[in-house]
């Protein structure tokens, strides 16, 4: 080919080239679930270059707060523990923290639940949340801390039948035929009532049966599930003191007989004919396994399991995968308020916003969430009218613009909204997105070495997820702390 040639080919090619990048839009074009993409052709000439943030001083500068805070017993009043804060260290360190923001009835919610802390033999908080505390993953360091400062053992309230392959603080085991029925995400049509309980689903054995069909005792069910310590948990976590069974609608007695460290404790039937009830029992010391095998002519609902201490802390995780956190008017108010009832919970931490972020495409569309986000307080807030509620926004999380990363658009107006629907509320809000560096924080999080988030965009790492909630505990007990100063004077 002459060079004349060579030259008009090249030039075609790149004015067909140029006609490509002219007529494609920005968002490129959907060709059979593939999105074709053609560069600007400012992006041709110009090294146009995302900024991420700068995670250095976040990682560089974290501090376990409790680290700065001496326990000594006061010789004039027995066995009572007195703190003993280092004041200059603690101020320089704690400038750091990512505060809680509040109004005066957030805060005035807040320290009841501080006074149930120092007070009180037993203090619950239920962490509700996303995918992104599921696992465990979160709370489990939140819980740990809590009860290593202000004792309890024990993961607190599970799912009779456990949704997730991992999770950090127990293992667990179920006989085949147990099947979940979550009230949110792909709901059974079949169930026609609305009495999931408090953490959103139920589970069964037996198959459901509609009120409607006369029962029959046609078919004998038997079935069994095992919670036990995890190695690799923390030591706290792997003492189970007492346990409670959380259940409802089964149609005939349920034989269940409770065996703990290689006998049972426990043989009792479950009550018939009624749509809520608790079995509970106290466990040997030392407990770290315990078993619970049902016989019968029907199986029950099984709201949840309660393995924990009766003093100290309990710190429950109810990680609800896919969910936008508006579980809470769809439950059956009467149901779910006898099982708080039984639960007494002093704080809720809600952890939502992550699953509505890829689907909003507008400033209207926040504002709607942010008024079914506003309904959930109000409902928890009926439903437990002395128990504060904080809230923790979604993360920083990434969609993928042709070939770079970067923060979902509604994303920074999502977490503005939710923090004015909370503090409006009367409720704490801690600002997990501003907290990890902000915008196009998450691809510093999953380039850090060792990563910090996963390769998602979404989701924290192990080390990432410990080091977010050693941030938010911080945050906690920095306003623990001025509480108790407050209170002193």
């Amino acid at each position: 080919m002459k060079p004349l040639q060579t030259l008009a080919y090249i030039l075609g090619v790149f004015l067909l080239l140029s006609g490509v990048m002219l007529i494609t839009p920005k968002n490129g074009v959907e060709i059979g679930g593939f999105t074709f993409h053609m560069p600007t052709l400012k992006e041709m000439l110009v090294n146009d270059k995302v900024e991420y943030a700068d995670l250095s001083d976040i990682i560089n500068q974290q501090f376990e707060i409790d680290s700065l805070v001496e326990f000594e017993v006061d010789t004039l009043m027995g066995d009572t523990l007195v703190e003993v804060i280092h004041r200059a260290n603690y101020d320089t360190l704690v400038q750091r923290i990512q505060k809680l923001e509040m109004n005066r009835l957030g805060r005035e919610n807040l320290e009841k639940f501080f006074y149930h802390l120092q007070h009180d033999s037993l203090t619950r908080i239920m962490h509700y949340g996303d995918s992104q505390i599921e696992g465990d993953r979160i709370t489990s360091f939140v819980r740990n801390k809590l009860q290593v400062r202000f004792g309890g053992t024990g993961v607190g309230l599970r799912p009779a039948l456990q949704p997730y392959d991992y999770v950090f603080s127990a293992n667990q085991f179920n006989s085949e035929n147990w099947t979940r029925y979550p009230i949110y995400g792909a709901v059974d049509s079949t169930i026609t009532h609305s009495r999931y309980g408090v953490m959103g689903a139920f589970s069964r054995y037996a198959p459901l049966v509609p009120d409607s069909v006369p029962f029959t005792d046609s078919t004998f069910y038997e079935a069994e599930m095992t919670v036990s310590k995890s190695d690799i948990s923390y030591r706290k976590t792997r003492e189970y003191d007492y346990m409670r069974l959380f259940y409802g609608n089964t149609r005939r007695p349920v034989k269940t007989v409770v065996i703990a460290r290689g006998d049972t404790v426990l043989t009792d039937s479950l009550q018939a004919d009624i749509d809520y009830a608790v079995l509970e029992c106290a466990l040997p010391d030392s407990t770290e396994s315990i078993t619970l095998k049902f016989t019968g002519y029907d199986g029950p609902d099984v709201y949840g399991i309660e393995l924990a201490s009766q003093s100290g802390v309990i710190m429950d995780n109810i990680a609800l995968r896919g969910s936008s956190g508006t579980i809470f008017t769809k439950a059956d108010y009467e149901h779910s308020l006898k099982m708080y009832n039984d639960l007494h919970p002093s704080l809720f931490i809600l952890q939502f916003g992550g699953n509505v972020v890829p689907y909003i495409q507008n400033s209207k569309a926040i504002k709607r969430y942010g008024r079914y986000f506003g309904s959930q307080i109000k409902r928890i807030k009926e439903l437990c009218p002395e128990t504060a509620i904080l809230v923790i926004g979604p993360s920083d999380m990434s969609t993928k613009e042709k070939d770079k990363y970067v923060t979902y658009a509604h994303l920074p107006e999502l977490v503005a909204t939710l923090r004015e629907v909370t503090v409006t509320s009367g409720c704490a809000y801690w600002d997990m997105y501003t907290a990890m560096g902000g915008y196009n924080s998450m691809p510093s999080w999953v380039n850090a070495d060792p990563e910090l988030a996963r390769p998602d965009y979404v989701h924290f790492s192990a080390k990432g997820a410990r080091l977010v909630a050693n941030m938010f505990y911080n945050s906690l007990m920095f306003e623990y702390n001025n509480y108790l100063e407050e209170a002193r004077k």
